[in-house]
């Protein structure tokens, strides 16, 4: 019974987790830490002190830019609809959608841009 109790105790807590990248987000890896590694002294740069201090960096506006790069047209287009109802009043995605193909939207287009 001794042994049951020692095996769960002495478990260690990983505190690392794998992670899924792609091929050339590998090699840029591999890149900086073959350059942060050239050194003569000192203990040898992991991957995953890279990782930390880039992720520090990362400011709310890479974050929208991520954001907005995720969106696709249809839902570009409803933000926009959206921004329609905000400034217009209710309508629905068909009515929106045959709008857009009108001569109106383009005052519509600018009065969303200019607020």
């Amino acid at each position: 019974m001794k042994t049951n109790e020692t095996k769960s105790n002495s478990k260690s807590i990983n505190s690392f987790k794998g992670i899924r990248i792609q091929n050339e987000t590998q090699k840029v890896l591999d890149k900086i830490l073959n350059s942060a590694n050239k050194k003569k002294v000192g203990r040898k740069i992991k991957a995953y002190q890279v990782m930390h201090l880039a992720l520090g960096l990362v400011t709310d506006l890479h974050i929208q830019e991520l954001q907005n790069s995720s969106l696709t047209n249809e839902d570009r287009k409803e933000l926009l609809r959206q921004k329609y109802i905000e400034l217009r009043g209710p309508i629905s995605k068909d009515d929106f959608t045959g709008f857009i193909l009108s001569k109106e939207a383009s005052s519509f287009f600018e009065e969303a841009r200019l607020s």
